[in-house]
């Protein structure tokens, strides 16, 4: 997990080649900076994202796997590689390193930028980065690693305690079962 060093004024932009983090355009937080390589391929993502609402999961698997290998950094390409790990087979390590791998690029952004917040998950280019952390918890949790997704939810509502995944309800319910979470006292 990223620490918060003691020299909190953060880098702006993107790393040389790589995913970075920006005053939000819109004020009021911040917001990652996708590298060049993203916009570059934005079409190419929308086909696949077509191709995922008409089912054809195998096809959209190796067209992102395709956009990765020419731009790893394309986080919400690894976010849709871990749903549909998840989806086609079940496959709950590769979604884990998906997830994993998406959120560790984000953290390690933030890092550089030491670590501004807040960074709303409202905001459309941080939105992946706030499902890679909802996936990797649910990956966490699904292989009895609580601790684990507790230290995902934590960092995620330090920078957006609105829960824009809501990833503590779905803790909740992973946990409960299903059943009602009932609060006493309050």
């Amino acid at each position: 997990m990223a620490r918060r060093p003691n020299n909190p004024k953060p880098r702006r932009g993107a790393q040389p080649n790589g995913l970075g983090v920006r005053q939000a355009k819109t004020g009021g937080g911040w917001e990652f900076a996708p590298p060049k390589c993203v916009a570059e391929r934005e079409d190419d993502l929308q086909e696949v994202r077509a191709m995922i609402e008409a089912g054809e999961l195998e096809i959209a698997t190796d067209e992102l796997r395709w956009l990765l290998s020419g731009c790893s950094e394309m986080l919400e390409a690894h976010v849709l590689l871990g749903q549909l790990a998840i989806e086609i087979e079940n496959d709950v390590p590769l979604a884990r390193g998906h997830f994993g791998f998406a959120f560790q690029l984000g953290e390690k952004a933030l890092e550089h930028a030491s670590c501004p917040d807040p960074l709303p998950g409202a905001l459309p280019s941080n939105a992946s980065w706030y499902e890679a952390a909802r996936g990797l918890a649910w990956c966490f949790e699904k292989q009895q690693r609580g601790a684990e997704a507790d230290k995902i939810a934590q960092l995620v509502l330090r920078y957006d305690p609105s829960d824009p995944t809501e990833i503590r309800t779905m803790l909740d319910e992973l946990r409960s079962g299903g059943l009602p979470i009932v609060q006493l006292g309050g």
